[in-house]
């Protein structure tokens, strides 16, 4: 028999069920994946007996794996036949009972067990049916983990904890919110002016929601915050939703492990319709009551978010509340939404003056004496014009005064409205001592290309701008830095403004001619680098962004991923080019892979897309007398991992250096790296179309890589239509080239990896080409038309069952049929449509004798049991 891997294993064992627990079987519910099927799911409730998974340290990132980093057949058999030679009691009862008596290369020895195999004959698909809570705990990390790495917990924690105490109450006192609290209104649309504090309504009541979950298992409580300085998409919005429900729900993990394991072996990440419906399944289960979303801030998202967001989870059969500032194009998209008006109440705004003046020692001093409090608490009200945000910066303003003329004076000056108090706040920091540092920070907060940590803040500005040299007699303490900003910048876990509108002043305030704020951040970077000896570093990195090297130096991080992106944006600053003149080994990574690759000038030049640098060294134009060449030009020296300045240009997409570096003189075209990509292959990988037209032409469309894999294999199995087309225009090419069965390679065809991974658009291209094998077959899981019916791409299987080529019974695998593998893996959509084909065979059986029948009462499918005996099913 052949090996099966160990991800499809996984996603077709049910894990074992707790002894006396209340258990519901989700059979109704289906999605791409198919449903949770025969995985039970522990029902949470007053009567249910659960076994809660603790909290523990898990890692921050998973490998979701590349297609051609599939995971080799060879690597479970062995640690399972390890685990049986060192625990006797771990050789399971198929073992035990004599199965494997007569097997070929297999060898049970008396009480010891001992056991030698090679075949590996019935091993581990039984063996990994042992219920382990270690593994079990480690696997939810990991799928946490892995479904998002947003933590709307931490940003829920910070928005409850910056109320005033006290604060809110009204709103359990409205009617129309109590009505949406009990369930009567699906969705609950607040609308507010910016400042009117309507994040701080919508944490007091999930907070009031989550203390009722806590009591009642059957609550689910989800919630998101949009927000300008992180602007997600409608998949990480969605995702950090699904992570919140599976982490606070246990119970609810069967329904994401299905997708889980799709993905993590085709090495592809979830759409956004994917993780809406898993959301919606585990919501039109039987696991919960009543369901409550929140989604804090839509006006913050952009504009496709607004709308993806909104559409999805407004169809949700939820609960749903928004909070937002009037968004009159967006409400004909909900029209059942009731809509409520968020006014800051005066007792609230006064609750949260009187508790700041508690917090602010020199003005507390002040307002003790006659009655001066009485006095600022009725100016502070009435030119806030009922704002939380003014208020509060107002007070911070008159926390500078010194004696009670002070005061009066400030108290006569205090602006009204939001610009006039960031414009008197401007003021106050300009006149400090502390100006320079005040709006290098603030400039940091507003162009950072993500939020910034305090202490990576504190080392951003720990470089000297004169000379752009890092030192760490630099550092200013949090406080210092707080303090002279003014109250414009906030500290909660990262910095950030004290409120979205001061973006748009700040960003007009701080622009003037001849200053390119881009170049400074980049040569702080660079500042940084420098300070590290990234320009010829001599160490490897083998952690990527968790290795010590960054852990231990604040601010490095972010000053590798950003600074090419900050010189990018502006003219390449002399600083800049310097630095990258300099560079003979810089550690240099992609995206795409976890490995860090060392970049010599030229190969750093063409990674970054600084096309302005090529040009010159390159002859394409005349060089500068201050812009001399790499020391060592070399058009076609090779990084540590084998890539060419061509093929980093090409991976990374730069049409503009790509274009230089083919009209170089001397350039190899079809260089490959240490993967045995060639410059083509990574183009095609990425999805980078122009990139591809340019080297077509001058390389072999049919040369492969290290796993055999084509160009055109690459971009079907990403699903890359634009890139297929070219390949697919270029006369002669091999639409049918294999990689060779082997321990790596399994047989896969530029078909199979697209239909596989559901590439719809893909199938139908490769479908539309002269000579197209549509029967080619996978070692294991078959044909393309198999592989489609395996994984749940029920549009896909459609396609080729129209065509009358497409052999439907086709079983040259160790999975057998479409059929079979539809059954095994409860797709029952799938199981219908093959159904429904005239040449379908329900009797044909695989290599283990199983058919779809005996696959199908092996899982208890009544429904598909039902199906199969009413076409003939012997």
């Amino acid at each position: 028999m052949m090996r099966r891997t160990m991800q499809n294993l996984l996603s077709k064992n049910p894990p074992n069920r707790q002894e006396g627990s209340t258990e519901t079987t989700l059979a109704d519910q289906t999605s791409d994946y198919g449903s949770p099927g025969s995985e039970s799911v522990t029902q949470e409730g007053p009567s249910a007996k659960t076994t809660s998974i603790a909290k523990s340290d898990h890692p921050n990132e998973v490998d979701q794996g590349t297609p051609e980093s599939r995971l080799s057949p060879e690597a479970a058999p062995e640690a399972i036949l390890n685990e049986i030679k060192h625990d006797p009691k771990a050789v399971p009862p198929l073992i035990k009972g004599g199965i494997l008596n007569g097997a070929q290369g297999v060898h049970i020895e008396g009480s010891a067990q001992l056991i030698s195999a090679q075949n590996y004959i019935n091993v581990y698909n039984t063996v990994l049916q042992r219920h382990s809570p270690e593994k079990d705990e480690e696997l939810f990390w990991k799928i946490i983990a892995w479904i998002s790495d947003i933590n709307y917990h931490a940003i829920q924690a910070d928005n409850f904890e910056k109320r005033a105490a006290g604060t809110g109450q009204w709103a359990f006192d409205d009617p129309i919110i109590g009505k949406w609290l009990e369930g009567a209104l699906g969705v609950l649309w607040g609308i507010g002016m910016p400042g009117a504090g309507k994040t701080i309504i919508s944490s007091i009541i999930i907070n009031h929601l989550t203390q009722k979950a806590k009591a009642n298992k059957r609550i689910c409580v989800a919630y998101a915050f949009a927000r300008y300085t992180d602007l997600f998409t409608g998949e990480q919005v969605l995702g950090g939703l699904l992570r919140q429900i599976v982490q606070d729900h246990p119970s609810t993990l069967p329904f994401v492990k299905p997708m889980y394991f799709h993905h993590l072996l085709h090495g592809t990440r979830p759409n956004q319709l994917e993780l809406l419906a898993t959301i919606r399944a585990i919501f039109d289960s039987d696991l919960f009551d009543q369901k409550y979303c929140s989604l804090d801030g839509l006006d913050e998202a952009f504009d496709d978010t607004q709308v993806d967001v909104l559409d999805g989870l407004s169809h949700l059969p939820a609960n749903l509340l928004i909070m937002s500032r009037p968004l009159p194009l967006l409400k004909e998209r909900v029209p059942e939404a009731t809509f409520i008006d968020i006014i800051v109440h005066e007792s609230d705004i006064k609750q949260m003056i009187e508790e700041k003046i508690s917090r602010l020692r020199k003005l507390r001093g002040l307002l003790e004496k006659g009655d001066w409090k009485e006095k600022v608490l009725k100016t502070v009200l009435e030119r806030s014009s009922g704002m939380f945000l003014v208020a509060s910066l107002q007070l911070d303003m008159l926390s500078r005064c010194m004696h009670l003329m002070d005061l009066r004076s400030a108290l006569e000056a205090l602006p009204v409205g939001v610009n006039a108090m960031y414009e008197a706040t401007m003021k106050r920091i300009t006149e400090g001592q502390g100006c320079d540092l005040a709006l290098r920070a603030v400039t940091w907060v507003i162009y950072a290309r993500k939020t910034l940590r305090m202490s990576e803040l504190r080392h951003a500005l720990a470089v000297n701008t004169a000379t752009f040299k890092y030192s760490s007699d630099l550092l200013v303490d949090a406080e210092t830095l707080l303090s002279v900003c003014c109250g414009l910048i906030t500290y909660e876990r990262e910095t950030k403004l004290v409120h979205y509108t001061a973006h748009d002043f700040l960003v007009a305030y701080l622009s003037k001619p001849g200053v390119d704020v881009q170049a400074t951040l980049a040569c702080t970077c660079i500042a940084r680098l420098r300070n590290c000896g990234f320009a010829n570093y001599k160490h490897r990195i083998t952690q990527n962004y968790s290795s010590r090297i960054f852990v231990d130096r604040c601010f490095l991080a972010y000053a590798h991923r950003k600074w090419a992106a900050h010189a990018d944006s502006a003219s390449i600053p002399a600083f800049v080019e310097k630095f990258v003149l300099q560079c003979q080994r810089f550690p240099w990574n992609h995206p795409s892979f976890d490995e860090f690759d060392f970049l010599n000038s030229i190969q750093l030049a063409a990674a970054c897309n600084f096309h302005q640098l090529l040009a010159p060294w390159l002859g394409a134009e005349p060089s500068r007398a201050s812009q001399p060449s790499p020391p060592t030009l070399n058009v076609n020296s090779k990084s540590a991992h084998g890539r060419t300045a061509l093929a980093l240009a090409s991976m990374n997409g730069h049409i503009e250096a790509v274009k230089l570096l083919i009209e170089a003189e001397g350039v190899s075209i079809q260089c490959s790296d240490h993967k045995g990509w060639s410059p083509l292959i990574a183009a095609s990988h990425g999805g980078h179309v122009r990139v591809v037209d340019l080297l077509l032409g001058a390389v072999a469309v049919d040369h492969v890589n290290a796993g055999s894999w084509t160009a055109l294999m690459e971009a079907a199995s990403l699903g890359h239509t634009e890139v297929i087309k070219s390949l697919l225009r270029v006369q002669g090419i091999n639409v049918n080239a294999r990689e060779p069965v082997s321990v790596q390679g399994k047989g896969d065809s530029a078909l199979t990896l697209a239909a596989c991974n559901g590439h719809l658009a893909a199938v139908q291209l490769l479908l539309g080409a002269d000579g197209i094998e549509v029967n080619a077959s996978h070692w294991e899981y078959g044909t393309a038309l198999a592989q489609a019916s395996r994984w749940g791409h029920t549009g896909v299987v459609a396609v080729f069952l129209q065509r009358h080529d497409v052999d439907v019974n086709s079983s040259q695998c160790e999975e057998g049929t479409a059929l079979m593998q539809a059954v095994e893996m409860d797709r029952m959509d799938i199981v219908e449509l093959l159904l429904k084909h005239d040449k379908i065979d329900v009797n044909a059986t695989r290599s283990d004798r199983s058919s779809a029948l005996s696959l199908a009462l092996a899982r208890k499918r009544l429904e598909i049991i039902e199906l199969l005996k009413g076409h003939g099913e012997k």
